[in-house]
């Protein structure tokens, strides 16, 4: 019988364990922008990029070509999952907050209406009672009627009480308890400090110097009471397009480079093709005549390009050729990319030509 036992327990054993589901353990996750609630309510049109830069941060997405969107967005997964997810949407003109959109907080709720104070009750007025010749010594002391709802009658009209003056009675062995002051009256001064101690306190010494806090002052930071209309606006420098180049001895090559993509931009093929050198060799080892085609043939099925031209740096060689290095972000209606580009350059008669143009690598982030 005990043989029989044995299985089944141990599938019993199986099956329970088998509907116990294992995993993974996935921890919670955040990405993005953290969009405080109270600083998003407080954008509003008409602020400028500082402000908004230090209600919010800085944006999570710029797109290069269209500096006037940003755009924050904000991710919480849970375990694995998505559990919350925020995205706004600004839209400026030139250096000001034009139009918002996305995950705006809701309106606040109306306030609650201040609950106003309940008028204390008054207190009813005190009778004092007159000690008459046969009354005891605590007969004359007054009492105060505690019964705010039922006031005192009125005593029938009676000839005035003589008042008779008491023989003082004997101190009592046991100390009186201090009984409640009618009300009206004025507190009962409190005894100081050295009339109560039982050691007098120790008088200060004569030409103290005063108390210095040994800590250092605390440094001064931004809070977020801080009055966001009196934040200037950053000192953006502008692009260098091709009327605006850097005074220097790099100025006549960094002309050239600007030249060169202000051709490509407006599909100018005869400005274009004139930035190279009669030396220059593709860097895909094809020929000269069928590089030239297939940029032709680039620039012809483009409707639109867009270059720029970033960070541009100017080295000098032995030879006197120059190398220039920068990035580069290239678009057009149906591709897009952003690299790093390097061009060997020589001198020809006052201008700077193409002899060498390679790709050092691709920046991340940007899709085809």
């Amino acid at each position: 019988m005990r043989h029989y036992l044995i299985p089944v327990l141990l599938l019993s054993l199986v099956a329970g364990c088998s509907s116990v589901k294992v995993g993974p353990h996935r921890i919670d996750v955040q990405q993005g922008n953290a969009l405080d609630q109270e600083n998003v309510a407080r954008l509003k049109p008409g602020l400028n990029r500082s402000q908004v830069r230090f209600l919010l941060g800085t944006p999570l997405v710029v797109d290069p070509f269209r500096t006037d969107r940003w755009d924050y967005v904000y991710v919480f997964y849970k375990a694995g999952r998505l559990a919350e997810q925020k995205r706004i949407t600004l839209f400026f003109e030139g250096d000001t907050l034009a139009r918002i959109e996305g995950d705006l907080p809701e309106p606040a709720a109306q306030s609650v209406p201040a609950v106003e104070p309940r008028p204390e009750p008054q207190s009813a007025p005190v009778t004092p009672l007159v000690a008459s010749p046969a009354a005891s010594p605590r007969a004359a002391e007054p009492i105060a009627t505690l019964d705010p709802v039922a006031p005192p009658k009125p005593v029938a009209s009676a000839p005035t009480p003589v008042p008779v003056a008491l023989a003082p009675a004997a101190a009592p062995l046991v100390e009186p308890v201090a009984q409640p002051a009618a009300l009206g009256a004025e507190p009962a001064r409190q005894p100081a400090a050295s009339e109560t101690s039982v050691v007098a306190p120790l008088p200060s010494p004569k030409n103290a110097p005063a108390y210095v806090d040994p800590r250092p002052p605390s440094e001064l930071s931004l809070r977020p009471e801080t009055d966001v209309a009196k934040i200037q606006p950053d000192a953006i420098p502008a692009f260098p397009g091709v009327d605006s180049v850097p005074a220097g001895s790099d100025a006549p090559v960094l002309k050239s480079v600007n030249e060169w993509v202000a051709a490509w931009a407006r599909r100018d093929q005869t400005a274009y093709f004139a930035a190279y050198d009669e030396r220059f060799v593709p860097q895909d080892g094809v020929s000269r005549t069928e590089w030239e085609n297939r940029k032709r043939h680039a620039l012809d099925a483009a409707k639109n390009i867009e270059v720029r031209v970033d960070s541009p740096r100017v080295d000098r060689t032995e030879e006197g050729t120059v190398t220039v290095t920068f990035k580069q972000f290239y678009r057009t209606d149906t591709y897009r990319d952003a690299v790093v580009k390097q061009l060997h350059m020589v001198e020809r008669d006052g201008r700077w030509l193409i002899v060498e143009e390679k790709v050092l690598s691709v920046l991340p982030g940007v899709q085809q």
